[in-house]
């Protein structure tokens, strides 16, 4: 059995083709019994894939294809909600300063994370740098017990051929290139005695869609569609394909394709959708969020209304007490507190949207409109 670990959708922009629902109806095609979802630096598509496959009896695995400071990007796959968390925490370290995750970032952050290492490919070739040793050393580090090395073969649609030193390989015309790792995974696999995974990199459902990748990436390079190769492409052989092909592609190796599955087995991934989580918010010791705001706005009211008339009073009773009925004091303190700081550099600080007229928001030095002088309510 073969379950594909490393698939791209639509969110990895401008990069792939199918959606997550897509990736779901290939698997149930295909009657696997999971699929992953690993779009570039995000996890946009996780929650309407995690949905979709759950709906359609497969197991979801979610994942990412991250960008790591030693030049590569890495295959992370969360085993459980551990996982998840810690993969959002990498990628906000990895949009928040737009680099590269540190290796020190990706230790503190390994729990519930499985990771798949593929050796560095260039056009035609594989070969690995000098310090790629150096490199899956310290991986393997901060993996002990949960790094594979990730091996592809694509071998398109064409006719196979051998190649002279006797590996399968095939002829892509259109694509311009055999694309394999193989012998690389091979030789760092023994080297390092680490477990060999199969993967397919899936851009694309269909080899007719090829065309549609190169378009894609083509807008996202500004090149044109004839210019596009590798890597700013992946293969003819990037779709998504079957069991029996995948089978004939490793026949060799039939203990990178039950990595699949073991994997698979690992990944027990369980998000608790349907329910809001609401921002945390430290206050002082002795008070509660609900308390700490409500001192916050009576001071806030007695510095802006003077007389402190009952109106204010009544209004202002009446928000608080809505806003502790619905729980919201600590998200009415997190903006409290980011106006404040933006006070505090210089930035001019005027809340939008329907809370705008709150008298809390008055009070809190939020919103620069006083709500009884404009007649709006909460």
């Amino acid at each position: 059995m073969f379950i594909h670990l490393h698939c791209h959708s639509h969110y990895s922009f401008l990069r792939a083709v199918p959606s997550p629902q897509d990736l779901v109806d290939a698997a149930v095609a295909a009657h696997a019994p999971a699929v992953a979802l690993t779009d570039t630096n995000g996890l946009y598509g996780a929650v309407p894939f995690y949905q979709a496959a759950r709906a359609a009896g497969i197991k979801p695995i979610v994942g990412t294809l991250l960008d790591v400071e030693i030049d590569f990007r890495f295959l992370l796959l969360a085993e459980n909600a551990a996982g998840y968390s810690n993969l959002c925490r990498l990628l906000t370290l990895r949009h928040l300063e737009d680099r590269p995750v540190r290796l020190e970032e990706l230790a503190a952050h390994r729990k519930g994370l499985i990771a798949l290492y593929a050796p560095s490919c260039r056009g035609t070739t594989c070969r690995a740098p000098t310090t790629e040793g150096q490199h899956i050393a310290s991986l393997r580090d901060i993996f002990p017990a949960a790094l594979y090395l990730e091996a592809w073969h694509f071998s398109g649609a064409a006719t196979p051929v051998a190649d002279p030193e006797g590996r399968r390989a095939c002829s892509e015309e259109r694509s311009g290139c055999v694309t394999s790792n193989l012998r690389e995974s091979l030789r760092l696999s023994k080297l390092f005695s680490l477990p060999l995974v199969a993967t397919n990199n899936v851009h694309f459902l269909r080899p007719e869609e090829f065309l549609h990748h190169r378009v894609l990436n083509a807008i996202r390079t500004g090149a044109l569609v004839s210019q596009m190769a590798p890597p700013e492409i992946s293969s003819l052989g990037a779709y998504f394909k079957s069991g029996s092909e995948m089978r004939w592609a490793f026949a060799d190796y039939p203990e990178a394709l039950a990595a699949t599955v073991e994997i698979a087995e690992r990944s027990n991934l369980e998000l608790s959708l349907g329910r809001t989580i609401f921002p945390e918010f430290s206050v002082p010791d002795g008070e509660t969020p609900f308390s700490y705001l409500w001192k916050l706005c009576f001071e806030g009211a007695r510095r802006r209304y003077q007389p402190l008339r009952p109106e204010v009073l009544a209004r202002l009773t009446h928000e608080l007490e809505v806003i502790d009925r619905l729980k919201l004091a600590p998200y009415f303190l997190l903006v409290w507190e980011i106006a404040e700081e933006a006070r505090r550099r210089g930035i001019p600080a005027v809340a939008r949207g329907s809370a705008a007229s709150s008298i809390v928001t008055y009070c809190l030095g939020i919103s620069r409109v006083c709500p009884l002088r404009w007649g709006l309510y909460f």
